[in-house]
């Protein structure tokens, strides 16, 4: 696997304000690291040791919490048999899903907030878009976190959805069941910590859909919800040095940061081989699964309906 092209700024900014936000050191870090990496050890139905990037990253969306953590390591193993839907012939360089890239934009910024926080953004450039499965869909956007569990650091998100090219066919297509299967896999695993949410150009058919949903957060996350008539009034929350040109900013277009993440996935090829063979080994697991308030009986991954 060859050298990989730095996208991600700001990662050490991030990392400081992490640590001196859970009151921890780099000491503390790596020690915390080695503690969860001869947990793994001790489970031999997980498949693999998480790289140091992967459990800083992990320990960051758990607050350090290496109870929590451990759940989440587990979590996000277990998800790729849980949820098959989002996973399987999901590989980023597979011709439908760079298919999908064209079709619609989802992608993390390269400049990282004062605060540390991620911003990313979801729009479809072209008015006239073919619908695309809303299973790849979100199979991308897990994709993106894979690659920013191994290259960034995670301590707060900022999601920006322009919804100007949005058709009312392709919100029919979210069903109750994916939506909560989807909203599932990225609490317990690649939820770093909803800091904005931010609707643009929101026709009025999705309007109701968007306010369903927020009647259905916790009151702080409600409180994040913002909506905007354009694109303008973002600058009010994000600095113009972070959103991209056609945002009104001053970074890369996004069609230009859409073509970098194609070739960051080629960086990524071997990896996303191997993670499309990852699953846990059920038989082998120390301690059977047993109720849990979010899943349900996810110990029986074939029987699961969540709806």
């Amino acid at each position: 696997m060859g050298s990989k092209t730095t996208y991600f700024e700001d990662v050490p900014l991030i990392l400081e304000k992490g640590l001196k936000y859970n009151n921890k050191t780099e000491d503390e870090l790596k020690q915390d690291i080695q503690i969860l990496q001869e947990w793994v050890e001790t489970q031999p139905h997980l498949p693999e040791v998480p790289d140091n990037n992967m459990m800083t990253c992990f320990l960051m969306m758990n607050k350090f919490s290496i109870e929590n953590t451990k759940r989440r390591i587990d979590m996000y193993y277990s998800m790729r048999s849980l949820f098959p839907d989002f996973f399987e012939n999901k590989h980023p360089l597979a011709s439908h899903m760079l298919k999908l890239m064209d079709t619609v934009y989802f992608l993390p910024l390269p400049k990282a907030t004062e605060e540390g926080y991620r911003v990313s953004i979801f729009t479809i450039p072209v008015e006239d878009h073919c619908l695309f499965e809303i299973s790849d869909f979100f199979g991308h956007t897990y994709n993106i976190a894979d690659v920013k569990l191994r290259e960034d650091c995670m301590l707060g998100d900022i999601l920006i959805y322009d919804l100007k090219n949005i058709k009312m066919a392709q919100l029919t297509t979210a069903t109750p069941t994916i939506m909560k299967n989807s909203a599932t896999i990225f609490q317990e695993v690649f939820n770093a910590n909803l800091k904005q949410l931010h609707f643009v150009n929101c026709p009025s058919f999705a309007e109701p859909i968007i306010l369903l949903g927020k009647t259905l957060t916790k009151p702080k996350v409600a409180q994040r919800f913002h909506f905007h008539k354009d694109i303008h009034s973002l600058l009010n929350f994000i600095p113009a040095r972070i959103l991209p040109s056609d945002f009104g900013g001053e970074e890369l277009p996004l069609q230009k940061l859409n073509e970098q993440w194609k070739k960051k996935f080629g960086e990524y090829k071997v990896v996303f081989d191997v993670l499309a063979t990852l699953r846990v080994d059920e038989k082998l697991r120390p301690t059977p699964l047993v109720n849990d308030e979010v899943l349900g009986f996810y110990g029986n991954f074939k029987k699961l309906d969540v709806d």
